[in-house]
């Protein structure tokens, strides 16, 4: 019987606690948005709670200012024309690529492959040491197309002011850890726990811009076959993604 007469209690409380907030809210002023349908509306609010639309965007991402003084409305403007300058800037500089020829498909592909970062887990595990960031650049340093030069220095935060840019038409960055996943056992067939080492990379390459990452994962045991099911992954974005598109030496 006590746990019947506590309910409607909790309810009670509860529902005082919404309306509590609710004229907090009102009194203190703000903004309140409404998003429906893909159509988003910011309100202003005064401390009597009245609603005063600031400005609205529809599903197709057109914005309708109603009161242009308004703080909201002025960031929102800010930023609209922010990222039309992006749009146009980066229309321009893919009008002008499409005007510049571009490398064959058997020119190399000038690489900076940055040492990978190792976990402390892994920096553990790692023997000898060096060996993973060996592992990895043997995969590349084969690759007929890929050719592996020296990373800006500049930009790696060597303060010399002789130091030359990198002609490296791609850059990649990686890190290897080690985590514990759930797994299949291959041999049980049942779900358990695995020790795997996790190789992730940041490719990017600034012309044309692009941006790609890539990940691999595998028993600890296997490291050596993971990195190189890894490097094959980067090589391959590197050579058939963004390969084609860079301009001619």
């Amino acid at each position: 019987m006590p746990s019947k007469s506590n309910r409607p209690m909790t309810t009670l409380s509860a529902s005082c606690i919404a309306v509590l907030c609710l004229l907090l809210a009102a009194c203190s002023g703000g903004y309140y948005t409404s998003k429906v349908n893909g159509e988003k509306k910011v309100y202003r609010v005064d401390e009597q709670g009245t609603k005063t639309l600031v400005y609205e965007t529809n599903s197709d991402g057109h914005t309708t200012i109603h009161d242009s003084q308004d703080v909201m409305a002025k960031q929102q403007v800010a930023a609209q024309e922010t990222a039309e300058q992006a749009r146009v800037k980066k229309a321009a500089m893919l009008e002008s690529l499409g005007s510049i020829p571009k490398r064959q498909p058997q020119d190399p592909i000038y690489v900076s492959l940055a040492p990978p970062v190792l976990d402390g887990k892994m920096q553990q595990a790692e023997k000898p040491k060096g060996a993973v960031a060996q592992q990895i650049h043997n995969e590349f340093a084969s690759d007929p197309i890929i050719k592996l030069v020296a990373g800006n220095q500049a930009r790696a935060g060597l303060k010399n002011p002789r130091a030359t840019p990198s002609i490296a038409d791609v850059e990649v960055s990686s890190k290897v850890s080690i985590k514990e996943v759930y797994g299949m056992n291959r041999q049980t067939g049942k779900l358990g726990k695995m020790v795997a080492v996790v190789f992730e990379a940041t490719i990017t390459s600034q012309v044309p811009p692009a941006l790609y990452t890539v990940s691999e994962s595998g028993n600890i045991l296997q490291n050596v076959e993971v990195s190189k099911r890894f490097a094959q992954q980067v090589k391959q974005v590197i050579v058939e993604k963004i390969g084609p598109d860079i301009p001619a030496n």
